[in-house]
């Protein structure tokens, strides 16, 4: 049977919250778990599977997953990575459900998530884009919680988070937003699993090539972020950046919205 890689990133301090997230996902279709942190970490056990800590001075940064990529082609299996935050409430039969409707055509699969800073008049602003429609960066699924198919993982056209998507990469200086009336000054950054989707797309070039956001049983997983003042307003520049941020990333690299628009079931 295909197994599945679980993949996490964190801060030396939840480091441990981390590791009594991976026991609420554990299924019998995970083979082994890999958590990218700020620590070193001997290799040690979770019901019988392994838990691999790779080191990265920044965990939290958009491209640390390929370190995990580097790992997976090393072990040179067919396996599909599931990629998450330990503050989405996932558990192990959404990633069992996922895992059921993936199909050799289908890039990545992942959950709508509804956090619990962003109001629904704010969620419903951000997403939106230019003609008032859901904003390209909504109609992909996220590392926050995403299945990676594994025909996508290796090879020579495979799965790679772009260094564009740091901002210490881009060159791009500071984007200025609008939120709740305000302008706030952020950073070109993240989006790095959109423009991940992009770029696989184009390398394929096959309009038989999907992605899918979707709902689990009609709905939303609860995305449960720290609430206090600084959190709330990094979640609401993060939220509010992401259309903008897609979109120049992709007019950079010269992807198509259209394809990626395409692309969507």
């Amino acid at each position: 049977m295909t197994k599945i890689i679980v993949a996490t990133r964190t801060s030396k301090d939840q480091y441990d919250n981390c590791i009594e997230k991976l026991s609420d996902i554990d299924c019998e279709e995970v083979s082994c778990f890999y958590i990218v942190c700020n620590v070193r970490k001997r290799n040690q056990k979770i019901n019988k599977k392994t838990i691999v800590t790779i080191f990265d001075p920044n965990p939290t940064r958009p491209t640390s997953f390929n370190l995990v990529l580097d790992k997976i082609r090393r072990r040179n299996k067919q396996e599909h990575l599931f990629t998450f935050s330990k503050e989405v409430e996932v558990k192990a039969e959404h990633i069992q459900s996922l895992f059921k409707e993936l199909n050799e055509n289908v890039i990545v699969m992942g959950y709508e998530l509804s956090d619990n800073i962003l109001s629904n008049q704010e969620q419903a602003l951000y997403s939106n884009g230019a003609q008032q429609e859901t904003g390209i960066a909504y109609w992909v699924p996220w590392n926050t919680c995403a299945l990676w198919n594994m025909y996508y993982l290796t090879g020579k056209n495979r799965l790679w988070f772009d260094e564009i998507c740091e901002k210490e990469n881009n060159q791009l200086g500071p984007l200025v937003i609008n939120i709740n009336g305000r302008l706030i000054v952020t950073d070109y950054e993240g989006m790095e699993d959109g423009l991940a989707i992009a770029r696989l797309l184009t390398l394929y070039n096959n309009n038989n090539l999907k992605f899918r956001r979707l709902k689990y049983k009609g709905q939303s997983l609860n995305w449960n972020l720290p609430d206090d003042d600084n959190n709330k307003l990094k979640q609401k520049k993060k939220m509010a950046r992401k259309n903008i941020v897609l979109s120049t990333f992709m007019g950079i690299r010269g992807y198509s919205i259209e394809q990626l628009r395409n692309a969507r079931q």
